[in-house]
């Protein structure tokens, strides 16, 4: 059985995943500030799969991360597959964002990816296999106005994808990102009156919002064999918005 860590897993996009995982992998769950619902979460879990933690950890703080990793190792011996999923949001003009905004916006969203991936990959490589999915954005791909900082974490984390998928692939380690439209989370709902988002939802195809257990289920398939020929993709799932 695979091993699977879920950055920013205590609710949202990574809960879901977590839960759709949960029948095929082991699963370690990771949370910042969550403990309460990363805990609730970890014993639903274990309810069918006993192969199931929680570990506090901060991914963009490089230390913690080793920390992470070390109880992931102690516990299932190594993690087959990363899904840097850990992510913040921040909504407003350019001018009015300070310095200390962007630098934890970008410390949350990008530095994480490279900080638990740098630490993933080395055990990937000697066992010839691995699978590192990047959650990005539609943002990411065309930008938008008052998100331009989460958008450039988000593109960044592309072109970040694409050029790990070249170098690692003579390791057999694939590197993908997901890139979805607007998805009905507690962040999405946090950075949107209701108006708003009535507005917005006039605007995809499918007059709707993804579900969490949507994207959820296209990383199922991203992390199995069958998908075993995509690699440096960015996968888009957004209703028709672009």
């Amino acid at each position: 059985m695979k091993t699977v860590l879920i950055t920013g897993s205590s609710r949202g996009i990574g809960a879901a995943i977590a839960r759709r995982l949960n029948d095929e992998y082991k699963i370690i769950i990771n949370y910042n500030k969550s403990k309460d619902k990363a805990f609730t979460l970890m014993e639903e879990l274990r309810e069918t799969n006993p192969n199931v933690i929680a570990i506090k950890a901060n991914v963009s703080d490089e230390s913690e991360v080793e920390n992470m990793f070390s109880i992931a190792e102690k516990n299932f011996g190594h993690v087959d597959i990363l899904i840097n999923n850990a992510g913040i949001s921040h909504f407003s003009l350019i001018q009015d964002i300070d310095f200390g905004t962007w630098k934890d916006v970008i410390n949350t969203n990008l530095n994480s990816v490279f900080l638990n991936s740098k630490r993933a990959i080395p055990n990937m490589i000697s066992k010839q296999y691995g699978v590192i999915i990047n959650m990005s954005s539609i943002w990411g791909e065309i930008g938008a106005s008052m998100e331009t900082l989460y958008s450039a974490s988000k593109g960044a984390i592309n072109t970040f994808t694409k050029a790990m998928a070249k170098e690692l692939a003579p390791s057999g380690i694939r590197v993908n990102a997901i890139a979805p439209g607007i998805v009905d989370t507690d962040m999405m709902r946090n950075d949107f009156s209701e108006s708003e988002l009535l507005d917005l939802k006039k605007e995809v195809d499918t007059n709707r919002f993804a579900k969490p257990e949507e994207i959820a289920g296209l990383v199922s398939y991203l992390v199995s064999d069958e998908a075993s020929y995509i690699t440096g993709d960015i996968i888009h799932i957004n209703g028709g918005f672009y």
